[in-house]
């Protein structure tokens, strides 16, 4: 080969080369960027209105992720799930976004609106006697359970009937609840069940209670049933037996129940062996036979004892007893005198002690009393005392609530405001002034001031809603031909007998006293023949007031509820009556029966 040829040969093989090798520039081919990917899912992809639902998803070569309609205020994963609950059917858009473009998914949610729970309750009948039963009735729709309350119950079928037997009026409401997501997911109803009658003791607001002193049944309210008569009663009154003929102290004659011609007598002993001596084995007929335990120099024969009042005498007492509620079987809690029936009646129970001469420990019987009782129940009370005498000073109680207790001064200015009044209100005797009404006292003056204390609640906004209960301590030895009954004795606690004392036990009542039930809400004219003792006022107070009895005694009482009829009020406007009167002699001169 020629020169020439070999070297133009050889620029060729150098170009060709020189090529191959890059040696000319020229522009480069973009690489291709993958697509993203995206899977989308809802679980369940149909649900009730108020359910809920998953939406989950994952990407591929994706750098965001969006769900149209938005489901979160931030920003959402690539790959990830989210929990909502749509109130419609709704279809959600996800889109994956990376560099290699974009991709959507959709997915819908399938939403089944749910019907709202309705309810109809009803009660039949509507309006019964407290204690009676009326029947509950309740039909729902879209409700999966139904709850009563008032102890009715809960979790009750979605339509059903129950039995209920108030002893008060009460309002039921009844509770129909839907399925899960329902709005709203409940529905009421109320029904109102009116119960009357005795048992519906709420309608008692303000329970007041006084207790005077010695004055048996057929001493003072032996006529009664006479004048109740001659103002149109028609019912039966077991008053004092004209005809009864009783041995005199000296047994010089007999005597038989005879008119009293003064209002004040001498004093009678009514201690433990005399009042079971008069008894005498149920025949009640040795009252006189015991006036040489506290003779009087004037009527040696005792025969002041078979003396009786009426309405000539106790004219306001005598009208208000026929117009309001009483009993003639009404008793003190034990036969003995004052001091041991009046621990009946702050604490049911005489804890063995049989004798007023029974001093309290230091500190004081350590009893709880009744107004303990209120004040560890927040139940809002007061101790009127007209003198010196108050009774409750002698209990461990006083130290702690002797803050209760007021002058009867404040007790007319109390009784005017309702809205401070307390529930429970309790008004000490006048023992120290004369007042109470003691053999040996001006029984008149007593009736005054009783009067006055009970017409001022007669007078006052209270009256409505509130019972004023007046009775006495005890007998007094005075004659009542009705023995005692057989009762509860209120603990194992035996009498502290004596040696010479007679026997007895604390399983029978004292003797009759008289008793006088005032509120609008008792029955009018209405007399009771239910036996019961004056703790059956503690039993009337935890009944009210649904609170624990005290003892035995008082938890086995009748609760006086029988005297009242608390559907309206019987007796809404106070009647007219009388003024009580100071006209009669006060001479125990007068005091013997005729022909003594």
């Amino acid at each position: 080969m020629n020169p020439r040829a070999l070297s133009l040969a050889m620029a060729v093989l150098l170009l060709i080369t020189f090529a191959a090798c890059g040696g000319v520039s020229s522009s480069p081919t973009p690489p291709t960027n993958p697509a993203p990917t995206v899977s989308f899912s809802g679980s369940p992809t149909s649900i009730n209105s108020g359910q809920s639902v998953t939406l989950t998803w994952t990407t591929t070569n994706a750098t965001a992720f969006t769900v149209a309609p938005a489901i979160s205020q931030s920003a959402l994963p690539t790959s990830g799930s989210q929990a909502i609950s749509p109130t419609a059917t709704t279809t959600y858009t996800a889109t994956a976004t990376g560099a290699g473009g974009s991709v959507t998914a959709q997915v819908t949610i399938t939403v089944t609106a749910t019907a709202n729970p309705t309810i109809q309750f009803s009660a039949s009948p509507t309006s019964i006697t407290a204690g009676g039963s009326s029947t509950l009735t309740w039909t729902t729709t879209n409700a999966t359970a139904v709850n009563i309350d008032n102890g009715v119950g809960a979790s009750l079928p979605a339509n059903g009937t129950a039995t209920v037997t108030p002893s008060a009026t009460i309002t039921y409401t009844a509770t129909a609840t839907g399925a899960a997501g329902t709005t709203p997911a409940t529905a009421t109803a109320t029904v109102t069940v009116t119960a009357s009658g005795p048992g519906d003791i709420t309608a008692i607001k303000h329970i007041i209670f006084m207790v005077q002193e010695n004055r048996s049944l057929d001493h003072y309210f032996g006529m009664l049933g006479a004048y109740k008569q001659s103002e149109g009663y028609t019912g039966t009154w077991n008053g004092v037996p004209l005809t009864a003929s009783l041995p005199d102290y000296k047994s010089t004659g007999n005597v038989s129940p005879f008119h009293e011609q003064t209002v004040c007598i001498d004093n009678v002993s009514p201690a433990w062996n005399e009042a079971h001596y008069a008894v005498h084995n149920g025949k009640m007929d040795f009252f006189m036979k015991t006036e040489g335990s506290l003779p009087s120099a004037i009527d040696t024969q005792g025969t002041r004892m078979m003396g009786y009042y009426d309405q000539t005498d106790l004219p306001y007492y005598y009208e208000l007893a026929s117009q309001y509620a009483t009993s003639d079987t009404w008793f003190s809690p034990l036969l003995s005198d004052t001091k041991p029936n009046r621990m009946y009646l702050l604490t049911g129970t005489s804890f063995g002690h049989i004798r007023p001469s029974d001093v309290p420990p230091t500190g004081g019987w350590p009893q709880p009393t009744i107004f303990r009782t209120l004040t560890q129940n927040h139940i809002s009370w007061r101790y009127y005392y007209q003198d010196s005498s108050v009774y409750l000073a002698s209990f461990s109680d006083w130290a702690t609530l002797q803050g209760n207790v007021y002058n009867i001064s404040h007790y007319f200015t109390d009784i005017q405001n309702p809205s401070t009044l307390p529930q429970v209100i309790f008004i000490e005797r006048g023992g120290q002034i004369g007042t109470d009404e003691h053999p040996s006292a001006n029984i008149q003056k007593g009736e005054v001031v009783v009067a006055n204390i009970i017409n001022s609640f007669l007078q006052s906004q209270i009256y409505q809603n509130s019972v004023f209960i007046l009775t006495y301590d005890e007998g007094g030895q005075l004659y009542d031909h009705v023995p005692p009954f057989t009762e509860v004795a209120p603990d194992a606690i035996p009498p502290m007998l004596l040696p010479g004392d007679l026997p007895g036990t604390f399983g029978n009542s004292g003797y009759r006293v008289p008793l006088i039930v005032v509120s609008p809400f008792v029955k009018p004219q209405y007399v009771s023949h239910v036996n019961r003792d004056y703790t059956a006022i503690l039993k009337f107070i935890e009944t009210r007031f649904k609170l624990p009895p005290l003892t035995a005694r008082d938890a086995a009482q009748d609760d006086m509820t029988e005297m009242f009829d608390f559907s309206a009020p019987q007796i809404p406007t106070p009647p007219p009556l009388p003024q009580a009167s100071l006209s009669g002699k006060c001479n125990p001169n007068l005091e013997k029966a005729p022909g003594f």
